[in-house]
Formats: structure tokens, C-alpha cells, sequence
């Protein structure tokens, strides 16, 4: 549309330029404005081919191309694309005589340019909420199967195995409910064979300290019947007699110690009460036959002057499962050693420490909470989990150093003052 303007308006002024008439000239570009359908011209500006103005009419809005030092053809649309220059030589005998430029505006076609994008601009946007509709819809089914998965892996999480259901036409979500259901399955075999293997490990630790009570006992009911019968042959003897009764005597107060030290381990229903010296002692009563019976030495250090806050029948377990795991493990004519101080920022640091060559790597992880199942045997493994249950429990850190012969478990139990009675 422009280009026919343009031509219409060199075929108006060469006519008036080859005549140098250019008063005639504005007169017909004067004439001219208006007159064109589809485009309306706001203003028209003839110049000689150095840019300097021969005739002018309208109101331009901003400055031509020719009044900006560009010469020849031109095109240049405004930001708004509503109006245009619009430049062109004009030839006479093949030589540039003049260059006219016109101003355009295009109202109807920049409405109708706006009207169709906004349209478009609706189209796209709800086209585009349709398909992330679509979308939404597409990954919320692919994603089923794996939400699904997680909803089945909290109840795993909670101890509740619950197959997944299998979906009737989709292979690669039965894949993932096959391999869930199988994992399920092998999950709830370890649980169970876990439960029996603790059993195991209870029946197999009162085994050990029935055996330990039992010979404990029977040394001194030896010597109890062998007083007996001497007071019974030599009674009359004030001395002898006396002598006997005094070898009874000790004899069942060594009795009466041990069934007070066990009982005092393993009741479940007593109060929770601070950690004293005497419990400490105890302890030394129930590892003493397994000792004996391994030719392992036990080298005893226990400064607690004052009871410590926390609790005493947890740790006095703890500390007997770890105490006949060294005696176990510890080869004979070596020792373990039991270390208990009070340190100075309110913890109570508890070493045990054997000459049995060195923890394995699989002990440690087992220490630590983290290590795989065991098979049973109060030196087997389970025996380290429950002792590193029952550190957690009492807020107890564990640490395991290699020493010289053997290896070195501490604890460092911080006070509980608000757990005791």
C-alpha cells in the first residue's frame, strides 16, 4: 500500500519539478493528501539529493529520513507499528532530481493487528492451561504407581508389610509392585527372624548367668556343708564350733550378695534410681565365674565416691553384656579391664577394655546401631546391638579404639537429673 502511495506521488511531482514550478508543486501535494483509500497520510516532504526541503505539507510527527541525513529508498515503521515513513528517489533522465518522503498512518490495520493478537494471546494462554491440564492429568497417572510406593513405604516404616495390588494393564507398575512386595517379604522374614534371635539371645544370656549364679553359689555351700560337718564331729569344741559357724555365716552372706546382684540386674518393674559404687561391685560378683572358667583376669577401677543421676539398671545391663563379651572373646592368662570416673563436665566415662587382638569392623558397626543382623550367641553380634540400644537409650556416645592387645569401648553417660525419682 505504501509503494502505490509513493508511486502515485512521484508521478504527481516530476511533472512540477521538471517545470521548477514549486509553488505547483505543494499546491499538488496538497491536493494529493487524503485522497488515498486504506492508508492515511499525515504529512509529505519533497527535498533536492542533499536532504534540503523543496516543498512540505501536513504535520509530521518526529523528523523524516531525509531530514536525518538518509538518502535513497527507506522504510521505517514507528515502536507501535501504527504509522511509517515511507522514502523514495525520484529519476529524471536516470539522475536523481529530488527525494520525496511521506508519513503513513494505518489505524484500521494497526487495530485490527491488536485485535488478533489479543485473540491469539487468549488462544495460547487457554490452549496452554489446556495442555498443562492434559499434562497434570498424564503425570499424575504415570505418577500413581509411585505414589502409591511411598504411601506402601510409610507403612513399611511403621512395621507394616502390605503388598502392593497389582494393576491389570500397566507391566512397568507391576514391575515396581513386584520388586515393593518382594522387598516387603524379606523385610517381614528379617523382623522375624530378628524377634527369634533376640529370644535366643535373652534365653541364651540367663542361660550364661544361671550357670555364673549357680557356680557361684556352689563354692560356697562346699565350704557351708564342710562347716557343718565339722561341727557335727567336733561340736563340743567351742572353737571348732565357732570357726564353723563363722564359715556359714560368710558363706550365705556371699550367697545372699550374688541373688541381690541379680536380682538387681535383671528386675524389670524396679524404680529408677541413681548409679552407686555397690552396683559397680555387683557387676565384678556376676563376671566373676565366667572369668574363672575362661582363666581371664579382671582388673577392677571404680571412682564413684557419690551416686551418679541416671539409670542404674540400664547401664548395669549394658555394662554386663559388655563385660562377658570381652570375657568371652579374651584368650586365658589375659585380662579385661572396667575403668569408671567422674569427669569434670558432669559425664561419667566408662572404659572396657580387653586383650582379645581387636574389635572386627562388622563389631563396631553393630556398636554403633548400624552394622547387619546377627546370628545369635551372646558373643555373636546380637549382644552388641542390644548394649548399643540400651547406650541410646540412656544418651550414652560410644567410641571403640584398637590398643595395644585388644580393643577399648568408652562411653561418656552425660547426668540425667530429671529421670530420677
Amino acid at each position: 500500500m505504501a509503494d502505490v502511495y509513493i508511486d502515485s506521488l512521484a508521478g504527481t511531482a516530476l511533472p512540477w519539478l521538471r517545470a521548477g514550478d514549486i509553488a505547483g508543486l505543494e499546491a499538488a501535494l496538497e491536493r494529493s493528501m487524503g485522497f488515498q483509500r486504506g492508508v492515511s497520510d499525515l504529512a509529505i516532504i519533497v527535498a533536492d539529493p542533499s536532504g534540503r526541503a523543496l516543498a512540505h505539507v501536513g504535520e509530521p510527527q518526529g523528523r523524516p529520513p531525509v531530514g536525518l541525513g538518509q538518502g535513497g529508498s527507506h522504510w521505517s515503521l514507528n515502536s507501535a507499528n501504527d504509522t511509517a515513513w515511507v522514502q523514495r528517489e525520484l529519476m529524471l533522465d536516470e539522475e536523481v532530481v529530488a527525494l520525496v518522503a511521506a508519513q503513513l498512518a494505518f489505524p484500521e490495520q494497526a487495530s485490527r493487528q491488536r485485535h488478533v493478537t489479543w485473540m491469539l494471546a487468549v488462544a495460547d494462554l487457554v490452549l496452554a492451561t489446556l495442555a498443562a491440564g492434559l499434562a497434570m492429568l498424564v503425570a499424575r497417572r504415570l505418577m500413581q504407581p509411585f505414589l502409591a510406593l511411598r504411601v506402601a513405604l510409610h507403612r513399611a516404616g511403621a512395621g507394616r508389610f502390605e503388598p502392593l495390588p497389582l494393576a491389570p494393564r500397566d507391566a512397568e507398575a507391576n514391575q515396581l509392585a513386584e520388586a515393593f512386595n518382594l522387598m516387603a517379604a524379606r523385610l517381614r522374614e528379617r523382623e522375624e527372624l530378628s524377634g527369634r534371635l533376640a529370644e535366643r539371645e535373652r534365653a541364651a544370656m540367663l542361660g550364661r548367668l544361671a550357670a555364673s549364679v549357680a557356680h557361684e553359689v556352689r563354692n560356697p555351700l562346699a565350704g557351708m556343708l564342710t562347716a557343718l560337718e565339722t561341727a557335727r564331729r567336733f561340736g563340743d569344741d567351742s572353737e571348732v564350733r565357732s570357726r564353723a559357724l563363722d564359715l556359714v555365716e560368710r558363706g550365705l552372706r556371699q550367697i545372699e550378695a550374688v541373688v541381690r546382684s541379680t536380682l538387681a540386674t535383671y528386675r524389670q518393674d524396679g524404680e529408677r534410681r541413681p548409679l552407686s559404687a555397690e552396683d559397680l561391685e555387683d557387676l565384678r560378683l556376676l563376671v566373676m565365674p565366667e572369668a574363672r572358667r575362661g582363666q581371664v583376669g579382671l582388673d577392677w577401677h571404680v571412682s564413684l565416691p557419690e551416686p551418679f543421676p541416671t539409670d542404674a539398671l540400664r547401664l548395669r545391663q549394658l555394662l554386663l553384656n559388655l563385660l562377658l563379651n570381652a570375657v568371652a572373646a579374651t584368650p586365658p592368662g589375659r585380662q579385661v579391664r572396667l575403668r569408671v570416673d567422674r569427669a569434670a563436665d558432669a559425664l561419667l566415662t566408662v572404659r572396657v577394655e580387653d586383650e582379645a587382638g581387636g574389635l572386627p569392623a562388622e563389631a563396631e558397626q553393630r556398636l554403633a546401631g548400624s552394622g547387619p543382623g546377627a546370628t545369635g550367641g551372646v558373643s555373636g553380634g546380637l549382644g552388641l546391638e542390644i548394649a548399643a540400644q540400651l547406650a541410646a537409650s540412656l544418651g550414652a556416645r560410644i567410641r571403640v579404639e584398637n590398643v595395644t592387645r585388644g580393643s577399648r569401648i568408652t562411653l561418656d553417660l552425660p547426668a540425667r537429673e530429671e529421670e530420677m525419682p
